[in-house]
């Protein structure tokens, strides 16, 4: 595939052998996932779901600004990016003072993430500092977080969210290494208060990642919903590992 190689540009009957129509291509997991955690990290996000299940005045729960929030997902139902997702069915509130129903769910919603990929780390017990946590991680994907909101917001107290969020969650199928984004890295939000000792971290850790979602209608119309940057990120990678 080197540009200079004419012999292969200019043999159409090696084309078929070597070139594939993505159209004919299955994609598939880029790794083989064990564990999966889903981190709170930023502030617009948890600030609007907040709102939607609390008063808006305090949608940020105290501890939010001093520690990466997070919650163990389940691994077994992530899938590549393009594989179909069932809409869940659950327990919901329609109404406060009145009995829950249960039914398909009828508030479906996305969550436009990056995920990062990390892999067998110290011996249990053993800690990683922010000074070290990238040699831990391999690369970025995308990562569609699919969530039940009207499920959600009546499963999540006290425990937080069960199966509102861990029936589908979409990956692309293709990890951006560490390595390729180190062009993009800037620094990330001022955080206030100041973070605890093990959480402070030295460089720029975050990335400036255009990010868009498009929704697209089976007859082929879209329309741009949701347009943000990675480098919007409170807590950075270095601080949730």
């Amino acid at each position: 595939f080197d540009s200079e190689n004419q012999e292969l540009q200019s043999k159409v009957e090696l084309h078929q052998e070597v070139l594939v129509p993505m159209g004919a291509i299955d994609l598939h997991m880029p790794v083989k996932v064990g564990d999966y955690t889903d981190f709170y990290s930023s502030e617009q996000h948890a600030t609007n779901v907040g709102s939607m299940f609390r008063d808006p005045k305090n949608a940020l729960l105290p501890n939010w600004k001093h520690i990466p929030v997070g919650y163990h997902g389940r691994a077994s139902s992530i899938v590549p990016s393009g594989v179909p997702i069932q809409r869940p069915k659950g327990q919901q509130l329609p109404k406060d003072g009145e009995p829950p129903i249960f039914g398909a769910c009828k508030l479906l919603d996305f969550e436009l993430e990056m995920a990062f990929v990390t892999f067998d780390g110290k011996p249990l017990g053993d800690s990683i500092s922010t000074a070290e946590a990238e040699d831990f991680i391999f690369g970025l994907v995308l990562f569609n977080d699919w969530s039940a909101r009207d499920i959600q917001k009546w499963e999540y107290v006290p425990l937080g969210p069960f199966l509102s969020k861990n029936f589908g969650s979409s990956i692309s199928p293709w990890v951006v290494s560490l390595d390729a984004l180190d062009p993009f890295r800037i620094s990330g939000p001022k955080q206030d208060p100041e973070p605890f000792p093990y959480l402070k971290y030295q460089g720029n850790k975050t990335y400036d990642i255009n990010l868009e979602v498009d929704i697209v209608t089976p007859g082929g119309m879209t329309q741009t919903v949701c347009k943000s940057n990675f480098k919007h990120m409170y807590w950075n990678m270095v601080q949730q590992l």
